[in-house]
This record gives C-alpha cells, structure tokens and sequence, in this order.
C-alpha cells in the first residue's frame, strides 16, 4: 500500500503549549502502575490463587522507567525551547523549586514526626517500618540514592521511594548545562554515548556485587537511558523531518511499537524482577525504548485509540496528582498497617485499598489547596528572549508537573 510522502515544508505543526491531555493520562498510568505495584503486588505466598490473579502485571513496578522517559521528554523540551533565554537558569530552577520542593518538605516532616512520636513511645506498632534508617542528611540534599547505595539499605519505609526523586533532582543538576553549552550534534553524541553506557554501567555494579541492588538501580548513571531517551523523544519531536518521516510511516510505527511490546512480553516472563540480570542490564534500556515509542505514537497520533484512551477524564486527573501520590501513596501504607505490607489475606487487600483512598484524597486536596497555587508562583517567572518572543512549549504548565 503506498503512502503519500509530507515534505518538510508541509509536516503539520506540533502545539506543545496548552495542557496535553494525552500526557496527563500517560503519567496517570506510570503512577497507576506504582500503586498497584506498592500496594497489591507484595502477595505473601508467592503459590497462591491472589499470586497467579498478579501475574499480569508483573512489570507494573517499571511504571517508574515510564515516569523517567516522560520527565526526560517534559524538561527536556522545556530546555531546548528555552535554551536561548538570557535567563535560563533562574526560571527553570525557580520553577523547579516550587514545583517540587514544597511537598516534599512536607513529607520529611510528617515522617520525621511520626518518627519522634515512636521514638518517644507516644504510638506503639510502627517499629518496623521505621528500621534501616539513612541519615536525614541524605534526603535533605536529594543525596538518598547514593546513601541507599553506600549502605545497602532503603531507609525508612514512607520515604523508600523517593530514590526515584534524588535521581530526577540530579538529571535536573546535569541537563539544562548540557542543554545550554553543547550544539546539537555534541548533545547528540553525549546523550547516545550516556544511554548506551548506562546499561553496561549497570552490568558492572550487577557483577562487582549482586547482593547490592542499590547501584544499578538507583544511581543517575545508571538510569540515564531512560531519562536521556525521553529527551530524545522531544529532540525528535520538534524536529520537522523527523517528525514528518513519522507521521508519513504510521504504519511502520504501529509495527515498531508491537515489536518492544512483545518484546516487554518476553521480560515479563524470563525475567520480571530488577534483580534479575537480563532486567538489570538491557531490560531496563528495553523497557525506556517501548515507553518512549508509546509517547511518541500517543502525540503524534492523536486519532488512534491509545490517544483516545489516554484522554480519560478520570486517568488525566490522576497523572494531574501523580506527584504528590507517589510522595505519600507509602506514608499512608505504613501508617494503616504499620508494618510492610504483604498482604496476607483479603482482610490486608481491603486495608490496602483504604490507604490508597485515603492517599488519593489527601494528595488531591494537596494539588488543589497546595501544591497548584505554588506551581502558579512558579510560573510568574517567565523565560525572556530579547526581542524575540518566547517558545510556546518552553512555558507551559503541564512540562511543569512532574515525576516521581
């Protein structure tokens, strides 16, 4: 069947200011993914009826590694369309600031209370969820996935997950300064150079010490495929040619896109956990590749029923929030159980889905009433380009949400 070829001149234009639906529900997913992972996946006998009901969703805990691409293509995007402002810097870490510092302040306070109330006997119960501590400095200067690394340990329950966190505050460190003073060929052979690395650099941490998980899963380096690709995506997105050589080959795209996801089949049965060698090597770099070409097919074409599906009011409203519920979604496991939570019976699977609405609840209350009207202060900051207006995408709100 022959396609009709779009010149460059004519590939239509992309609008990447506005809210993108489609990206709302993408995160709705990455953070669906992490609470079902968290909070049904922790099944006590691994024979079990409830064990076989899971196996589907043996790879729900990568909804991290979708967040990671879409954080990539998100700040990334916002970078290159800003890389030009005479105040670059200052908006983007303003913005970043309010976007992402706030709430977490909030969590370190109300871990670190619940903490001294167990410490001083106050409420009884919580001992388990409070060992393995890391120094408090660590999550204070998003330093926590290299103390997790150093000391083989998570640290205290409630705040496990904000590994994820360190590592975004790091590539935040990193990227606008590869954005600002590279061109783009050398950003181009850097990011290529970084994401072929990071999975022989995990293979390396995975042999020097398997009974170490922490390196190869949680250190920058090690992750940056993931968050690299999805600049990528956003270099290839703004790109004309490419972008129209895309759009022309929808159907090359759609076989592409069934390709990783077979693919993602394959791991899902060989080898489902991060502590396994294939996942810890290429697994993780396969896992990015079909995020990324999942993004890119919701966006560009935004007929197909994957874009429709992403465009559910209720999954766009849970990506709105997908931040502050993966700050606190293991706050409120703990505080219900008070203890890890594998589930043991039914009874456990019903206090589990109480926490996860308690959750939702307080981190919709937290957008609404808290988190929103500092993003909007953030945001009073706007990037300047002299005489020239500024990028439609390099101010927009949504880039602004972020991950984990």
């Amino acid at each position: 069947m022959s396609t009709v070829a779009i010149s460059p001149q004519k590939v239509p234009a992309l609008n990447l200011s506005g809210r993108l639906p489609e990206l709302d529900g993408i995160r709705g997913i990455a953070i669906g993914m992490v609470l079902i992972a968290h909070h049904f996946d922790v099944v006590s006998r691994p024979g079990s009826r409830l064990a076989y009901a899971l196996v589907p969703l043996r790879l729900d805990w990568t909804g991290v590694d979708l967040f990671f691409v879409l954080s990539g293509f998100l700040i990334g995007g916002i970078l290159l369309d800003a890389r030009e402002s005479s105040n670059y810097f200052r908006v983007f870490y303003t913005r970043r600031f309010f976007r992402i510092v706030p709430i977490y302040a909030v969590l370190l306070v109300s871990a670190g209370f619940v903490k001294y109330l167990a410490d001083a006997g106050i409420i009884k119960g919580y001992g388990e969820i409070l060992v393995g501590r890391l120094p408090w400095w660590y999550f204070a200067t998003f330093l926590q996935n290299i103390g997790m690394s150093i000391h083989n340990v998570w640290g205290m329950f409630p705040l496990g997950v904000t590994w994820s966190l360190a590592v975004e505050e790091q590539f935040y460190l990193t990227l606008p300064l590869l954005i600002r003073f590279l061109d783009r060929r050398a950003l181009l052979r850097f990011m290529l150079f970084a994401i072929a690395g990071a999975p022989l650099l995990r293979a390396f941490f995975f042999h020097n010490d398997p009974t170490n998980v922490f390196p190869w899963y949680t250190l920058m380096p090690c992750r940056a495929d993931s968050l690299l690709l999805g600049v990528l995506g956003a270099i290839m997105i703004r790109e004309p040619r490419c972008r129209g050589w895309l759009l022309d080959h929808r159907r090359l795209s759609s076989l592409v896109l069934g390709f990783f996801l077979a693919g993602v089949a394959l791991l899902g049965w060989r080898s489902p956990t991060h502590d396994e060698h294939l996942m810890a090597t290429a697994g993780l770099t396969w896992m990015a590749l079909t995020y990324l070409a999942f993004l890119l097919y919701a966006l560009l074409y935004r007929d197909s029923w994957i874009s429709h599906c992403l465009r559910w009011k209720w999954l766009c409203g849970l990506g709105v929030i997908a931040y502050g519920t993966y700050l606190f979604h293991e706050f409120f496991l703990g505080m219900f159980f008070r203890r890890v939570p594998w589930l043991f019976s039914w009874h456990d699977i019903g206090v589990s889905f109480f926490a996860l609405a308690a959750a939702i609840l307080f981190c919709w209350l937290s957008w609404v009433y808290f988190e929103k009207p500092l993003v909007k202060i953030g945001h009073r900051t706007t990037y300047q380009f002299g005489n020239q207006a500024p990028s439609a995408a390099g101010s927009t709100a949504p880039a602004e949400v972020s991950g984990p």
